[in-house]
């Protein structure tokens, strides 16, 4: 039998780094400390040297291959990453362009005037729009509307929400800076198919410390009113 390839090995070793010390998550994103965040940091961790179809050959041939020399948490993993690969090629669209979009993220999450958007359609995919203008591009009510008026509302609150709990979180980086306190933001997902409804999407914010000396309000902008 031959040994694992080089690719394999690679996905072997980020397994075995990430199952090893779960609190290495911490240095990629707020985590809640399940399997599901220490899954999605092996995947990430791997796309920044592999690609996505790469992985996916090499975690499709440990399993086949060498299944026999692998133990059984190991497998488990390999087959949750062969899962998530596979999902809905838009929804792993999105879970690249947010790991890559980091900063937008966090000036959104620190913004309570402006909503970011997820339109694969687009020529950038991810923007900030203000409130008003999402109505405009996406609107409610009439004929054609994917949405409703309280689905909207709800987006607003859940905006409000996120948005006053990253500027606690802010405080508490202010005063801790080595700590890592959870911040989050939201995104409206507009699915490729033009009859599926709008999706909304909470997603998890790092925020850097602020420069010495400044308040958690100068690092904000305004609550959304």
């Amino acid at each position: 039998m031959h040994p694992p390839s080089p690719e394999q090995d690679l996905v072997l070793a980020a397994i075995e780094r990430f199952m090893a010390d779960p609190d290495l998550v911490l240095d990629d994103q707020p985590s809640n400390g399940e399997a599901g965040d220490v899954l999605s940091a092996i995947l990430r961790a791997l796309t920044m040297v592999l690609p996505l179809g790469e992985i996916e050959l090499a975690v499709t041939g440990l399993l086949t291959v060498h299944c026999d020399q692998l133990d059984d948490d190991t497998q488990l993993v390999l087959e949750a990453l062969l899962t998530a690969i596979e999902r809905d090629d838009d929804e792993m669209a999105l879970d690249t362009l947010l790991a890559s979009e980091a900063s937008l993220l966090e000036a959104n999450a620190l913004d309570g005037n402006y909503l970011l958007v997820w339109d694969p359609a687009e020529a950038a995919p991810l923007r900030e729009m203000e409130i008003l203008d999402v109505l405009e591009c996406y609107p409610c009510r009439g004929e054609g509307a994917r949405w409703s008026p309280d689905d909207f509302v709800a987006l607003l609150e859940g905006k409000i929400l996120q948005w006053r709990k990253t500027m606690v979180a802010l405080e508490i980086l202010q005063e801790q800076p080595g700590t890592r306190p959870a911040a989050s933001t939201m995104v409206l997902l507009v699915p490729v198919d033009p009859e599926a409804p709008l999706e909304q999407l909470e997603v998890g914010v790092t925020l850097s410390p602020p420069p010495p000396g400044s308040s958690a309000a100068a690092s904000a902008r305004s609550l959304p009113g």
